[in-house]
């Protein structure tokens, strides 16, 4: 069996990309995945963007490598030139971009000419980061979940996605907040589980779990829900644009697995403040 096959009886909503400020005040409230039609229309200047744009358009690109499970964790990032990108996009297939467009950690080396606007409905205060995807196929994520609201932009390609709500984490096999390796490799937003081979016997509680599953096409948004665990693999090649936000309510905090998070934000914190002291000590 595969993630899958979890696919619950539901459909996920879609409904036209939102232009006015309130526009997924219900979504976000409920923290229900909805599908958001016309992005090309709603965001013009994501209009010519598909990966023939980009590789015109950019010098060098933050790629990483996959790792001995096929997966991408999103570490160990090295930024090439775009030309040397082209030929792992065109030959090998190892290698997956991720480029920051607005927000935390955009490159000196981005064009000028590259901007990215926010939808009416995503906070200027909550904004985090707005990155760019760029994938040769079959590129997958981890199954995890994010402390913010995601929307994934859709503009090359298509990607496949199964979502899980946050009231399922028990049956997601989470790592623990207090797994000091856990939060020495940054894994504690991620599932012990095999995406690709789940195996029931070890994870026996993740029968009960009943998934959200479809296509995002080309010129649709997803929109993620915090908290919302999702595992997300690319057909063919891709393009895609994402946001992140930070929306929650005190409320969201206080349930799984934000709670786990904000209890691992907690403990960075301290091995943060034990590294500093370490470091005085060894300084004396």
């Amino acid at each position: 069996m595969s993630l899958f096959d979890l696919s619950g009886p539901e459909s996920i909503e879609t409904i036209p990309f939102p232009a006015e400020k309130d526009g997924l005040a219900s979504y976000i409230l409920h923290r229900k995945p909805v599908l958001l039609e016309g992005v090309r229309e709603a965001l013009p200047f994501t209009r010519d963007w598909n990966y023939e744009f980009f590789r015109q358009a950019l010098k060098s690109i933050r790629i990483q490598r996959k790792s001995e499970d096929g997966i991408y964790h999103y570490l160990g990032f090295e930024r090439i030139p775009i030309s040397d990108f082209n030929q792992v996009m065109e030959t090998t297939h190892d290698g997956y971009a991720l480029e920051p467009l607005k927000g935390r950690g955009v490159s000196e080396d981005l064009p000028p000419g590259i901007a990215v606007d926010l939808p009416a409905f995503v906070p200027e205060s909550g904004f985090r980061v707005s990155n760019l995807y760029i994938g040769p196929g079959k590129n997958k994520s981890l199954l995890h979940y994010d402390e913010t609201h995601s929307l994934l932009m859709m503009l090359e390609g298509r990607k496949r996605f199964i979502l899980f709500s946050p009231d399922q984490s028990d049956y997601m096999y989470p790592y623990s907040p207090f797994s000091l390796r856990a939060l020495l490799e940054n894994r504690v937003v991620d599932s012990k589980i095999d995406c690709e081979n789940p195996d029931l016997s070890h994870h026996p509680k993740l029968r009960m779990a009943k998934g959200l599953t479809g296509w995002l096409e080309e010129g649709q948004a997803l929109f993620i829900p915090a908290g919302t665990w999702h595992f997300i693999e690319a057909e063919g090649r891709n393009v895609s644009v994402n946001y992140f936000w930070l929306q929650n309510r005190f409320k969201d905090w206080m349930q799984q697995p934000l709670l786990n998070f904000w209890l691992k934000r907690r403990a960075i914190d301290v091995l943060d403040q034990l590294r500093k002291v370490k470091h005085k000590l060894s300084t004396v």
